[in-house]
């Protein structure tokens, strides 16, 4: 086992923090506070390589395996994990998803256009009903003749207010559960599609999210993607790297906090001198770098197996329950270090702590990650 980065590596980090330095930094105060999201971001990574790093070569992307992806990852959530999330997640879940299961014109037709960042691409899953539990999807899939008609709605969904094409998964045929649910793809001028941005979120305001509306939406049956009642087994890649991008994005987030309490504590003058001279701080910014290797080492570990083809369930959910949690409980305490100066924007501690409260639900609760190890453990379903 080697603990060092190799050269590529150290480029596409160093590249990547750039980027972010560049490029998601200067208009992020300003667009958060307008619960703004610019995808002109996403034509600028994919110039850079950055967009899509694992996806082949063939279809657009760099190919690269998943511990160089998850160190890219990192180097951009270090600025905004909300941003860099509304960036890169069309290629992340649903394009990886479409490489699973679509047929070659299906990844012919939407892949390379998604890595160039020329199309926007929605993964759409969750529904008012819906969340972690599948078997609530509620949105339909009829068939008449040669098309599929569709009607429901989803939400929460990246990017769903600008997409250009939408993986989405509907019920085909309620009475098998979730042997029943299918993909399609949708592209945004079909009639019957439209979406709504949503607004008012306490977290996560630099991002992007929408609801989407199906009414009596007409799909040819070539829209169809892999095969009937196969959707969930399918999306398993692309939900697996999902969660290899958030437990990266959070190690980024946590090593952003501790830089700028590293920072804040040696200049911050207190009863005569700066606080990082007192035992409480010192001890808590110990605790918050400890936790963000540990969270960075495990992440790794889990893209490592990942890129080898070794079966990781368990090692990804350490990864994502342990980084998620760690970096809301850093960001929490880079505030109270900051005191009052960390409740405002002028400070990354205040937005990091609000993108951190996200990141612990999506990909995932904390609670079904538990389970999910608790099971893989001892061998013993939790709930059936």
């Amino acid at each position: 086992m080697d603990f060092e980065l190799t050269e590529e590596q150290i480029m596409s980090r160093d590249m990547a923090r750039k980027f972010a330095e560049q490029e998601i930094l200067p208009t992020l105060k300003e667009n958060e506070r307008q619960e703004k999201f610019d995808p002109g971001i996403i034509k600028k990574m994919a110039t850079k390589g950055l967009l899509a790093p694992h996806i082949p070569q063939e279809y657009g992307g760099l190919g690269l395996d998943y511990v160089t992806s998850a160190i890219i990852w990192e180097s951009l959530c270090w600025a905004s994990l909300a941003v860099t999330q509304a960036s890169v997640s069309g290629p992340i879940q649903p394009a990886t998803n479409l490489l699973d299961a679509g047929t070659e014109e299906q990844k012919k037709k939407y892949l390379p256009s998604v890595c160039k960042g020329d199309l926007i691409m929605s993964g759409a899953v969750v529904e008012p009903n819906a969340g972690s539990d599948s078997s609530m999807i509620e949105t339909t899939a009829i068939r008449s003749n040669n098309f599929w008609v569709i009607n429901g709605t989803k939400m929460f969904i990246t990017n769903g207010e600008i997409a250009d094409i939408v993986l989405f998964i509907a019920q085909t045929d309620k009475s098998k559960g979730l042997k029943g649910l299918t993909s399609f793809i949708v592209e945004r001028d079909t009639p019957g599609f439209s979406s709504t941005p949503m607004k008012g979120k306490i977290s996560w305001r630099g991002g992007s999210e929408g609801t989407l509306h199906f009414t009596d939406m007409e799909l040819p049956l070539e829209n169809q993607v892999g095969e009937i009642g196969s959707a969930l087994r399918d999306a398993l890649r692309g939900i697996d790297t999902a969660r290899l991008f958030l437990a990266s994005g959070c190690v980024g987030l946590a090593q952003s906090c501790l830089e700028s309490c590293i920072k804040y504590a040696k200049e911050r003058i207190q009863f005569g001198k700066p606080i990082g001279g007192f035992q409480l701080i010192q001890e808590i910014i110990a605790e918050m770098a400890t936790r963000t290797e540990a969270s960075r080492w495990l992440t790794y570990r889990a893209a490592d197996l990942k890129s080898r083809g070794v079966r990781h369930i368990k090692e990804m959910s350490y990864a994502k329950y342990f980084a998620a949690e760690t970096a809301l409980w850093i960001a929490s305490q880079a505030v109270k270090i900051h005191g009052s100066f960390g409740t405002f924007d002028d400070y990354p501690v205040g937005h990091h702590y609000q993108d951190a409260i996200t990141a612990t639900i999506l990909g995932g609760t904390a609670q079904m990650h538990q389970l999910t190890i608790g099971q893989q453990l001892l061998e013993m379903a939790a709930f059936r």
